[in-house]
């Protein structure tokens, strides 16, 4: 199984490689990253809303590297509407890298109170049309070909089995076509539902590139914590270890969660 994974990711990522768009190793978490600006490993963070860039700039204390901003997605518990090109510009120069993020449809089954859910029916369309939404999205606010883009599935029903495969069908679809795009296709989810069947579908489907999964323990790690097997998306894994918490840096108060990252980035 583990095999399968690395021929499937790898055999993608190769052909992005030859197209100068990602550097060959992605999948298996190459560990010679210095040049390579779009990976980083460090703690990182991410809040509902968008923080001021003065915010930002104060939290250049904290020692967070990255921050997660929600670009796209109807389900978004937050507009961002301080979020323009102009702030991903400044805030990159404060020395910011980004994991930016996409609440579009969520499973037919989800545990979450968002109203967009995947038509079972539609699923591997609705992927399509959802990853060129945040690709474009992203590409507009300065990001570009090469960079880590990050949908997130909130907690659902695993036990559903046509819940879960519509789930698989719209992720698949949503992976296929950001790659297509030349992104990097990443996933956020729970440990026990979006991410647990991701881990069973390998070998038998396309699946992202990157994962990030919530599993909150308090273990800022990303590997050796039993969370996923150890040759899966190996080096490309961002885990979210806390949630709702408060932190201040500079004078400046966030609720955030805190997550730690080893793994790609948006490339700007």
């Amino acid at each position: 199984m583990r095999a399968l994974l690395t021929r499937r990711i790898a055999s993608t990522v190769l052909l992005v490689a030859v197209l100068g768009l990602l550097p060959a190793g992605l999948a298996e978490g190459a560990t010679a990253r210095s040049g390579r600006s779009f990976f980083v490993s460090g703690p990182g963070f991410d809040t509902c809303e968008t923080p001021t860039v003065e915010t930002m700039q104060a939290w250049r204390e904290s020692p967070y590297k990255v921050v997660g901003i929600y670009v796209a997605g109807d389900n978004r518990a937050c507009k961002s509407t301080r979020l323009t090109r102009d702030w991903v510009t400044a805030v990159h120069r404060q020395g910011w890298d980004f994991l930016p993020i996409q609440v579009g449809s969520q499973a037919p089954c989800s545990q979450a109170r968002k109203p967009g859910r995947i038509d079972p029916a539609q699923a591997a369309r609705q992927g399509v049309a959802e990853a060129d939404d945040m690709v474009d999205r992203s590409t507009a606010l300065g990001f570009r070909r090469g960079s880590a883009v990050w949908f997130d599935m909130e907690a659902y029903d695993n036990t559903d089995a046509a819940c879960r495969a519509a789930v698989l069908d719209f992720v698949s679809a949503w992976s296929d076509r950001v790659r297509e795009r030349g992104f990097v296709a990443g996933y956020y989810s729970s440990l026990d539902s979006g991410v647990a069947d991701l881990v069973q579908a390998v070998g038998s489907r396309s699946v992202p590139d990157a994962i990030w999964y919530a599993r909150w323990d308090d273990k800022a790690v990303t590997s050796g914590d039993g969370a996923l097997p150890d040759g899966y998306w190996h080096g490309n894994r961002v885990h979210q270890y806390s949630g709702n918490v408060t932190e201040t840096y500079g004078g400046r108060t966030l609720s955030i969660d805190r997550n730690a990252v080893d793994g790609p980035v948006g490339a700007f």
